[in-house]
């Protein structure tokens, strides 16, 4: 009897040890696929752009349009990066009251919009 207990003991033991293993070797695949897209993907066929097109890669990608935060809609605010419904009401709404903005970082006049944010907006968008 005190053997067949030691023996699913043991047994019991492999599978724990066997699934400890699994769920971290699964994590490490899921970082690099989070973080280092490009070493499962290769060369990426398409670059996508904040507003969402498509632009074939051919040599050295083309740079993306940058959205104007001056004339841009709601619905194109929203494309970017931390911007709900509600802040891009109240970019529209700060652009109405005070004008156009002069430069990006003007942005952060705007509530709730602080240099985290910012820092993440700042590749796809611009004042021209």
């Amino acid at each position: 009897m005190n053997n067949v207990s030691d023996t699913i003991e043991r047994h019991y033991w492999k599978a724990v040890v066997f699934l400890v293993i699994l769920i971290l070797v699964g994590t490490g695949f899921w970082g690099m696929r989070r973080f280092a897209p490009a070493i499962f993907l290769g060369k990426p066929d398409l670059i996508v752009g904040p507003d969402g097109e498509h632009q074939q890669s051919q040599g050295t990608p083309a740079k993306p349009a940058l959205l104007n935060i001056n004339t841009a809609s709601a619905e194109e605010l929203q494309t970017l990066p931390n911007i709900g419904a509600g802040m891009a009401q109240k970019i529209i709404d700060y652009r109405s009251q005070n004008g156009n903005f002069t430069n990006v970082d003007a942005l952060q006049n705007v509530k709730g919009v602080g240099a985290k944010t910012l820092e993440k907006l700042r590749p796809f968008v611009d004042v021209k």
